[in-house]
């Protein structure tokens, strides 16, 4: 099957990757055929694509039964940067496994950071630009830097750059900056704009290789002379611009090749107990078209780096322990198409080989996902912890409540149930010794809840003793919000009905405000979160008068329940 084949190489592939693979099969098919191989449990589907599934975990693609055990946890995490809050949501997952993270490209927080020294490496390359341009003799040096903001390594090397050039350019020189988001099509409307405004910019730096491609393409097109610089240096075209009297004078390479290896060699001294330092700094050189040749050479029509310039830059980090038969190592990719973990992956894939390691390749989106669902899921089970038999409650319909229910289901506690939710109710629907009630509403088939002011009704009837609610925010001064108007409706007619509320919130909702508020924080309410929220965010939480549970501090949040329970956690306490 040469899905499965593209996937053993990649480990993550899209259909538009599959599509330009094997133009003579149409998208129609390839989805077919993606649907078929995840029922044969051979890969998972993503968003757009496919990852591979090992062999150890073949049969349990798309699990998420009521209870079902953690996805397949890993030894070691390598983990290049990706979104802010899913990189937030990720770290959690490696210190609440006791895995190490190596944090690959740019420093994270309580990561192992493997990659080079972005700035004073690009401060390098800056001073070689000026030197190279004052040289062939520019008198005025107009440089844009087409930047990515988002990301602390790029930006490092963007203003690494600039001091370099700043510092040894002899003549007249003037900036400017445009950010590219990471995205070749966005670079290139930057660049556009840019030229246009500034038809006399004669040097261009990009913070990584489709950056710099997309900025000469602009240039080439435009008729406007360039110098490009830039860092990365990841094969494919781009070396092929790399040419005596070309546009592209000069790159910072920083060999994926090298990196990928080097991760799997830390991750392999560490599983052997070996002492990991707080860093890992791997090569980065300046090629030009004379030096290039003696790092990579093209064979076959593609750029390959050369086994001696491999093994040299690769000795510093050689493992050369016992193997890692039965070990795993986590690759989280928020870029999958991207050729610089295309070439990572591979010579990650090629050195797990070599050593025993099993490799496995994630997309990010797709992993943040699982592990949300995960820690909802121990939310809501923490939070059934607290319900006492013979509790009237109410439930709405969020994620984390639907979990509160399977939770509340399989302790078999007996309790009267109202609720918004067809989702909840189908759970809780023969439960031994639950009643099962729906309220009336407004359906909303997207959430499968009913919603709007007829949900009240019922509600003035009966005596609740905790609401069970799942918001999109909860922070001090705000309170409990939502994104939708309604929703916030709903939740404020079972806070103002009930007793005392649960509220299950994950770390995303934590000290978040929404569109829509439903209701302020109060003494009678019982938060119920994860690691993931910040401490100081859970303090000021306490301080407007909830209670804070976390519920994967194990020995702390077992210890307070009990404590509470006997005096005020409960939300039946006072009855």
């Amino acid at each position: 099957m040469r899905i499965l084949d593209l996937l053993d190489q990649r480990g993550v592939v899209s259909v538009r990757e599959l599509v330009s693979q094997f133009p003579e099969v149409s998208a129609v098919t390839i989805r077919r055929d993606l649907v078929r191989l995840e029922r044969e449990g051979k890969l998972r589907r993503t968003r757009g694509g496919a990852v591979r599934i090992s062999a150890a975990t073949q049969g349990e693609a798309g699990k998420d039964k009521p209870g079902a055990q953690e996805h397949d946890s890993f030894d070691v995490l390598v983990l290049p940067p990706v979104k802010g809050e899913w990189a937030h949501t990720l770290r959690q997952q490696a210190i609440r496994r006791g895995t190490l993270l190596i944090a690959e490209s740019a420093p994270q927080l309580g990561g192992v950071y493997l990659g080079p020294r972005n700035r004073d490496a690009s401060r390098e390359l800056g001073r070689l630009a000026a030197r190279q341009q004052a040289e062939a003799g520019l008198e005025r040096a107009e440089v844009l830097l087409v930047a990515l903001e988002g990301q602390q390594n790029t930006r490092e090397r963007l203003d690494g750059f600039r001091e370099g050039f700043e510092a040894e350019f002899p003549g007249k020189l003037l900036f400017h900056r445009v950010d590219g988001r990471g995205l070749l099509k966005e670079a290139v409307r930057q660049t556009v704009i840019a030229f246009e405004a500034h038809p006399t910019i004669n040097i261009v730096f990009g913070v990584n290789d489709h950056t710099i491609l997309g900025a000469l393409e602009v240039a080439e097109r435009l008729g406007i002379d360039v110098a490009g610089y830039s860092v990365g240096g990841e094969g494919g075209v781009f070396f092929d611009k790399l040419v005596p009297g070309g546009q592209l004078k000069a790159v910072l390479a920083l060999f994926p090749e090298v990196v990928g290896r080097a991760a799997v060699d830390v991750a392999c001294a560490y599983l052997d107990g070996g002492e990991i330092a707080s860093e890992v700094i791997t090569p980065a050189k300046i090629l030009t078209a004379e030096n290039i040749g003696k790092f990579y050479h093209k064979q076959d029509g593609h750029w390959r780096i050369l086994p001696s310039a491999l093994e040299a830059m690769a000795a510093p980090f050689a493992y050369q322990g016992r193997g890692a038969k039965g070990r795993s190592i986590g690759f989280i990719l928020q870029y999958p198409s991207h050729e610089w973990y295309r070439g990572l992956a591979a010579a990650m894939r090629q050195r797990a080989l070599e050593v025993g390691a099993e490799l496995v390749t994630r997309n990010a989106e797709d992993e943040v996902a699982e592990e949300l669902r995960l820690i909802k899921r121990r939310i809501g089970e923490g939070a059934a912890e607290v319900v006492n038999p013979g509790d009237v409650l109410l439930i709405d319909g969020g994620e984390s409540s639907r979990y509160f229910a399977e939770a509340l289901r399989r302790r078999g506690c007996p309790v009267n149930v109202y609720t918004n939710s067809l989702d909840v109710l189908e759970i809780l629907s023969g439960a031994p010794g639950v009643s099962v009630f729906l309220t009336g509403g407004e359906y909303r088939p997207s959430t499968r809840t009913l919603v709007g002011p007829s949900v009240g009704t019922l509600l003035e009837t009966i005596r609740v003793d905790a609401a069970v609610i799942s918001p999109d925010g909860v922070a001090p001064n705000f309170g409990i919000s939502f994104e939708d108007e309604r929703s916030a409706l709903v939740c404020k007619r079972f806070c103002s009905t009930a007793r005392q509320v649960i509220v299950l919130a994950d770390h995303g909702a934590i000290a978040l405000e929404s569109s829509v508020q439903a209701c302020r924080l109060a003494a009678n309410q019982f938060i119920f979160t994860d690691a993931g929220a910040l401490s100081a965010h859970r303090l000021e939480l306490s301080a407007a008068g909830p209670q804070v549970f976390v519920v994967d501090q194990d020995d702390d949040f077992e210890t307070g329940l009990r404590r509470d329970s006997r005096q005020t956690a409960s939300p039946n306490q006072g009855r």
